[in-house]
């Protein structure tokens, strides 16, 4: 189980509106193993931003700079977030075909327009990845 506050979830939501219509991302850092509790939402730049709306590579630099952060205090890196612009709240075969570390927690945020054409954030939702077996597992995500 994944515990995400109101507030880190807020946050993720108007980043992913921000980004829309391209994919948004970020990472994760929390504490805990069972379950996993989101302390921060760390939002990243998309390398692919301009050339396809539909995929995401974070920047390397962002990680770098979260898990020096991290040193020395009880978070660790737990995972990342993404937006699927006018998709689902799940893992797409590109998100599987790009997974390499199976211990990390994919939080998928789905974004569409309103009435008025504005981009919403939809409820996200969480999966384990591996992409050498195959397997998307998802993970239970609990807003506290």
């Amino acid at each position: 189980m994944i515990l995400l506050a109101a507030a880190e979830a807020a946050a993720i939501a108007a980043h992913a509106e921000a980004a829309f219509p391209g994919e948004g991302c970020g990472l994760l850092a929390g504490t805990g193993t069972a379950p996993l509790r989101v302390t921060r939402m760390v939002p990243a730049a998309n390398l692919c931003a301009g050339q396809r709306d539909d995929r995401f590579e974070l920047d390397p630099a962002a990680r770098f700079a979260l898990t020096r952060a991290l040193r020395g205090t009880p978070e660790r890196l737990i995972g990342h977030w993404h937006s699927h612009p006018n998709g689902r709240a799940e893992p797409s075969p590109t998100d599987l075909a790009r997974a390499w570390e199976p211990d990390l927690v994919w939080l998928i945020v789905p974004v569409r327009t309103d009435a008025g054409g504005r981009p919403r954030a939809g409820a996200p939702r969480a999966f384990r990845l591996d992409g050498e077996r195959g397997v998307i597992t998802p993970v239970m995500l609990r807003l506290t």
